[in-house]
């Protein structure tokens, strides 16, 4: 019994902080998509998951991760130079850049990055980034969850009972975010850089949101 639980402590231990990217490329400094970048709002999705592991607040929650996503992406040193911020001029406009992020990242998850040369950069977007008078947009899109302390507490008794029946288990993360980072290049109407981290990061905190940042622009660092 006692080798069962000590083998259940270094498995929660392990599992907690676990976090992923993609494989690491270094970006050259003098990369011409480093700069003449404008930057869209980015896009979040995320959930609270409460009782009976019921998504709670999705909207509320997702806004104000958006929120902190888009404070933290203005002021982080990235190692790219943001030369503007593009802020829609109209409700209609700020939903269609919405899809046209929400379908790039659709792509993204369902083709895990790949075949970059099939996908041409969506209509509004390549618009208003030749319009602000550069020539690379950078967007954002976030989605995970958040699970609340109670629910948390019984995934976690319920994973240590598995755990006792089968000697070993995977604890479940209590926050989960992901990050998708794409560049787009007006002038090729293509995605010239994209990059795809996760891990447990709690999407509505400030340090966490810092930390999965960091990891995602890694590439650039100097």
């Amino acid at each position: 019994m006692m080798r069962t639980i000590l083998k259940i402590t270094i498995a929660l231990a392990m599992a907690a902080g676990l976090s992923s990217c993609g494989a690491a490329r270094k970006i050259a400094v003098d990369a011409p998509f480093r700069k003449d970048i404008v930057l869209f709002d980015p896009v979040s999705r995320i959930e609270i998951v409460g009782r009976q592991n019921l998504a709670e607040k999705t909207e509320t929650v997702s806004a104000d991760a958006q929120n902190l996503l888009k404070d933290k992406l203005c002021t982080f040193d990235s190692g790219v130079e943001i030369s503007s911020i593009y802020v829609p001029e109209r409700l209609e406009e700020a939903f269609a850049i919405q899809d046209d992020i929400m379908a790039l990242a659709q792509w993204y998850m369902e083709t895990d990055g790949m075949d970059l040369n099939y996908i041409t950069i969506p209509e509004t977007i390549d618009r208003i980034i030749e319009e602000s008078g550069h020539r690379y947009g950078l967007v954002v899109y976030s989605n995970g969850y958040s699970r609340t302390g109670s629910n948390y507490a019984l995934e976690i008794v319920k994973t240590i009972g598995i755990g006792i029946l089968t000697g070993w288990i995977s604890a479940p993360f209590k926050d989960e975010t992901h990050l998708y980072l794409m560049i787009l290049d007006s002038d090729t109407d293509r995605i010239v850089y994209n990059r795809h981290c996760f891990g447990e990061y709690n999407p509505l905190k400030d340090k966490h949101i810092e930390k999965a940042l960091k990891r995602t622009f890694s590439d650039f660092a100097d």
